[in-house]
């Protein structure tokens, strides 16, 4: 545990009886949006797979989680890249806006550093993006990442070394085939995310409304099955539309769009 002795806020690893507390993101999700009632099932999701496809860290202020980080090791990371063995991947990290800019975001990773360095982990890598509101590439070119390696629709894929300076990180393509009977859907029931469990539900939903002119296609998002498809995110007719968060009228129209090529 690292704590600051000024303000009192520290570090902790994420543990079983830390799970009712996790996703501090979802306090401060847009009014309009919903997500966080897809929280159950990604702490679901969450409790089946700590230790084996996802560990983290907390950021307390007094008993009060205000930032997390959330990764796995390269070799059981649920991701779209071949990362050589011993690197931890991150899947996300946020923290509170009453918290930003005030250094916790370095002392939060710092803490990870040495933890993952005293565990003999050769660095860190994370997909970043171009967006501004979601895991920016520049906050954490501040940290010492740096980019390695970039794919679209917006990721930066950035390393920082700890044991090794340099490591071997290949972007999958996404290898997927759908059907040709109809316009397919296919969802994989990766829910780490709770916006990613909204969207599933959400296409699902959208998907199912349409009747016989989409085929619906669910996939367990096991590591063979993300590095075998090289995705875990939605496709519609074998093709990522959805990147991110979308409305109910946003899946509606990409599906018709599918439809009317037909």
């Amino acid at each position: 545990m690292y704590l600051n002795s000024v303000n009192w806020v520290k570090v902790i690893k994420l543990t079983p009886s830390d799970l009712e507390a996790t996703y501090c993101c979802m306090k401060e999700v847009p009014s309009n949006a919903s997500w966080s009632e897809s929280l159950p099932v990604s702490r679901k999701w969450l409790k089946s797979n700590l230790g084996k496809h996802v560990e983290g860290y907390h950021l307390l202020d007094g008993e009060k989680v205000v930032g997390h980080i959330y990764y796995a090791n390269s070799e059981k990371a649920l991701i779209p890249y071949e990362v050589e063995p011993r690197v931890a991947c991150i899947y996300c990290t946020e923290m509170r806006r009453a918290y930003m800019h005030k250094g916790y975001g370095r002392m939060m990773f710092d803490y990870m550093k040495v933890d993952l360095k005293e565990r003999g982990l050769k660095g860190i890598m994370i997909p970043a993006t171009d967006l501004k509101e979601w895991m920016y590439y520049g906050l954490f070119r501040k940290q010492g990442f740096r980019i390695v390696a970039e794919h679209a629709p917006f990721y930066k894929v950035m390393y920082f070394p700890l044991a090794k300076e340099n490591v071997s990180v290949k972007v999958l393509q996404l290898n997927y085939t759908p059907s040709k009977d109809a316009v397919e859907v296919t969802l994989f029931d990766n829910f780490f995310c709770p916006v990613g469990a909204h969207m599933h539900q959400l296409i699902r939903s959208v998907a199912q409304s349409f009747g016989d002119k989409v085929k619906l296609v669910e996939i367990e998002s096991t590591l063979n099955n993300v590095k075998k498809y090289g995705t875990s995110e939605p496709l519609i007719n074998g093709k990522i539309k959805l990147p991110g968060p979308a409305s109910e009228e946003e899946v509606r129209k990409a599906i018709q769009d599918e439809i009317d090529l037909l």
